[in-house]
């Protein structure tokens, strides 16, 4: 017999955990320099800001860095 344990993520698979929390991360990084550009009035438009979201989405999925994890 052999016993064997681990994580299931419950939304599915893995790669749709990661995507998920990669997504949350960019937002959360895009938005805070989104706000701090609109207080130096240099506001990007909302197609620039899905754009950069997409862009650093992949970068945090290429990386896998901790903060991913936390």
């Amino acid at each position: 017999m052999e016993l064997v344990y681990g994580f299931v993520p419950k939304d599915g698979t893995l790669d749709g955990y990661i995507e998920n929390k990669a997504r949350f991360l960019a937002e959360k990084i895009v938005t805070r320099t989104s706000n701090t550009m609109k207080l130096e009035d240099q506001e990007n438009s909302s197609e620039r800001i899905k754009k950069a979201i997409e862009e650093r989405t992949k970068i945090i999925k290429q990386e896998l860095p901790k903060a991913l994890w936390d």
